[in-house]
């Protein structure tokens, strides 16, 4: 696939990330968005589709976007930017196993875990500097906790599209 064609496609993961935030947070509020995680989605699927360095910048941009033009996720608590190192480690390593075929729920299951880690790592950091006064670990086992369906919503669409992606991609 041509560069030109590549970044085309990532600014276009980008949008698609936006606008399923911006779906989930109007139907449902906060909490749909929270549930369904439609950033970290959009940030996985990148990675898998157009590689490491794509997913990474998309996972990084996406939060921040969505955050400076809807709001969402908020910058005040600082959410998008304890979800930018999250969602470009889920672009960059989902991209990076990809490439090492590495089973696609091994994957996915890898990939989740670090993100995760690298939030908790932000908030960690970030959050003791900003004052929040929640402990790192009560905040990470809610975000978890609330963030299950998405979770296994990734698990059950993402490889579906990606394999689909990839036939398509092949084809042309």
């Amino acid at each position: 696939m041509s560069k030109i064609k590549t970044i085309v496609l990532g600014a276009l993961f980008i949008a698609i990330g936006i606008a399923l935030s911006l779906i989930f947070h109007s139907i449902g509020g906060t909490q749909l968005g929270n549930i369904l995680l439609p950033l970290h989605f959009t940030a996985l699927l990148t990675g898998l589709v157009l590689g490491q360095w794509i997913g990474l910048s998309v996972g990084a941009l996406t939060p921040l976007i969505s955050a400076l033009a809807f709001g969402m996720p908020p910058l005040s608590p600082p959410i998008a930017i304890f979800m930018v190192p999250e969602l470009a480690t889920y672009g960059f390593y989902a991209g990076y196993f990809e490439k090492h075929h590495l089973n696609i729920y091994l994957n996915l299951a890898i990939t989740m875990l670090l993100g995760r880690l690298v939030y908790s790592l932000a908030y960690y950091a970030i959050g003791a500097m900003v004052g929040i006064h929640i402990k790192p670990v009560i905040a990470i086992l809610i975000s978890f906790a609330v963030g299950i369906p998405g979770v296994v919503i990734q698990f059950v669409l993402i490889p579906p599209i990606l394999f689909a992606m990839k036939r398509k991609f092949q084809n042309e």
